[in-house]
């Protein structure tokens, strides 16, 4: 609140934060025993570089003009992500997933011909995205293919928990949006396989889990890449 500019994504991230909770107030001895506890949380925390503008940057960094047909488009392709999350036939989800990959590389076309009549002066940015335990060497896998498909280039970071993704504003926000609903339909598809696992008196393993979504990542890639090349062509 302090700040007369804050970046969209710092403004979208707040905006989707519950609303607080109201407490008591703790007595003075628990609130500096918690004052301490943070203080000793946060030496510990390993120093990482910062991505995106700063709060308080200048206007010009932290807008830019939205292409005309940017919030129709946006609300078809959340739609489309949102039939494939709902079907419990995985090829429509994969063929729903596919189509709206190709409305991102047409609205990230859209959004590039727009910055050049313009002459807009966006640079490339970067936003970090968690990719949690279990299974997440494959997980990282899957959204570098989901980057790769939208122009965007990712940086696994296992220690720290989560991939730095590198773009334009638009593909960064497909690539958050995309990734975000594959894991969905993964995670359904996977106990959906269990299931038919277990039908054929098999038990369910961590290493089935693990090449499932191994698999999954590298089919939903190429499909990913397909529809990312047809709407570029």
């Amino acid at each position: 609140a302090r700040y007369a500019e804050l970046p969209p994504r710092w403004r979208r991230q707040l905006a989707e934060l519950p609303a607080p909770v109201p407490r008591n107030r703790p007595d003075r001895f628990r609130y500096a025993g918690d004052l301490l506890e943070l203080y000793r949380l946060l030496l510990r925390l390993p120093a990482i570089e910062p991505v995106g503008p700063p709060p308080g940057a200048a206007a010009d960094r932290l807008h830019r003009p939205p292409a005309a047909d940017e919030p129709r488009m946006l609300t078809r392709i959340r739609a489309l992500l949102a039939k494939a999350e709902a079907t419990g036939f995985p090829e429509e989800a994969e063929a729903l997933t596919a189509k709206a990959q190709e409305l991102m590389a047409r609205h990230s076309i859209d959004e590039a011909l727009l910055a050049a009549r313009t002459h807009s002066r966006e640079t490339p940015g970067a936003c970090r995205i968690g990719v949690e335990p279990p299974y997440e060497s494959a997980r990282a896998i899957l959204l570098d293919a989901v980057a790769s498909a939208n122009r965007c280039r990712a940086v696994w970071n296992d220690d720290l928990g989560f991939t730095t993704v590198v773009g334009f504003e638009p593909d960064l926000e497909a690539v958050e949006l995309l990734f975000t609903s594959l894991l969905v339909q993964g995670t359904a598809a996977m106990t959906r396989a269990e299931a038919g696992q277990r039908a054929g008196g098999r038990k369910r393993t961590k290493t089935f889990r693990q090449a499932f979504w191994m698999g999954y990542a590298q089919r939903l890639g190429r499909r990913l890449a397909d529809g990312a090349e047809r709407a570029t062509a």
